[in-house]
C-alpha cells in the first residue's frame, strides 16, 4: 500500500520547509509507504529550491513545478495526475487542518466504506472558530449558492483537505477543467455523475493557521461566481458518458 500526500503550493516559502518537515516526519512515523508530492504553480519565491534541498533529507518527497501561476486547481490536478498512491489526498500548504487527520481520512479510504472522504468544517462545533466575520459569511453564502444551485448533499464544498481512491482520482481528475478554487465543486460533481461514493469527517482549522490566509476574500469569490457559472454551463452528463 502506498499513500500519495500532495501538497499545492504558491510563493509559500516561510512556510514550506516546516510544513514538510513536520508532515514527512509524522507519516514516517506512522511506519508506512508513502510519497509526498510539493506542486508547485509558478511561485516567484525560492520555495522550489526549499523543497529540492529537502528531498536530499527525505527520500519520500516529489517536487513538481509549473512555470506558470494557473491556479489552486491546475496545481491539484497535476498533483493527482502524477501521484502514484493507492489512496490519495491533497491538504494545504500550512497544513490547516493537522496531521494526524491524514491518517484518518486513511484509515476511512482503506475500510472500502467510502471512494472519496472529505474535511467538513461545518461538521465540527468550532469548524470555523477564528473566521472574520466577513470571510465566514462569504464562506457560508458561497455554500448555499452551490447546494441550492447543483443540489450536492455535502456540507463543505471548499476544505482543502481531501482524500480519494487510485480507482476515483484516475476517473475522475482527467476530467476536471477548471483551475480556480471552485475546482473541489467540479471534482465533487464529476464524483457523483460517475457514481463514485463520498463520506465527511469533521475538521477544525488549527488556531495558529487561521490568520495566515493569503487570499483576497472578496476578489476570490468573485472569481469562484465566475467559475460557478461555467460549471454550470457544462454537460457533465455527456463529458461522463463520452468518457465511458
Amino acid at each position: 500500500m502506498l499513500l500519495s500526500v500532495i501538497i499545492p503550493v504558491y510563493n509559500e516559502e516561510k512556510i514550506i520547509k516546516k510544513s514538510v518537515c513536520k508532515l514527512t516526519d509524522y507519516l514516517r512515523s506512522l511506519d508506512i509507504s508513502f510519497e509526498v508530492l510539493i506542486s508547485d504553480d509558478g511561485s516567484r519565491d525560492n520555495g522550489a529550491g526549499m523543497v529540492s534541498a529537502l528531498s536530499q533529507k527525505y527520500s519520500e518527497l516529489r517536487l513538481l513545478c509549473n512555470p506558470l501561476n494557473r491556479g489552486k486547481g491546475a496545481a491539484v490536478r497535476d498533483g493527482m495526475l502524477n501521484a502514484k498512491g493507492d489512496f490519495v489526498i491533497f491538504t494545504d500548504c500550512d497544513l490547516a487542518y493537522g496531521e494526524t487527520v491524514i491518517n484518518e481520512i486513511l484509515k476511512r479510504l482503506q475500510s472500502g466504506r467510502s471512494d472519496i472522504v472529505i474535511g467538513s468544517r461545518s461538521l465540527h462545533p468550532d469548524g470555523y472558530e477564528g473566521y472574520s466575520g466577513f470571510r465566514k459569511l462569504i464562506s457560508e453564502k458561497y455554500l448555499k449558492l452551490l447546494t441550492r444551485t447543483f443540489k450536492i448533499p455535502h456540507s463543505d464544498f471548499q476544505c482543502g483537505l481531501k482524500g480519494f481512491t487510485a480507482a476515483a482520482k484516475n476517473e475522475i481528475f482527467p476530467l476536471c477543467k477548471i483551475n480556480g478554487f471552485a475546482f473541489d465543486l467540479e471534482v465533487l460533481l464529476i464524483a457523483e455523475k460517475l457514481g463514485f461514493s463520498v463520506s465527511e469527517i469533521p475538521v477544525k482549522v488549527l488556531p495558529e493557521t487561521k490568520h495566515r490566509s493569503k487570499v483576497n476574500t472578496l476578489s476570490e469569490a468573485i472569481k469562484m461566481i465566475r467559475d460557478v457559472n461555467r460549471i454550470k454551463n457544462k454537460n457533465y452528463n455527456l463529458i461522463v458518458k463520452k468518457h465511458d
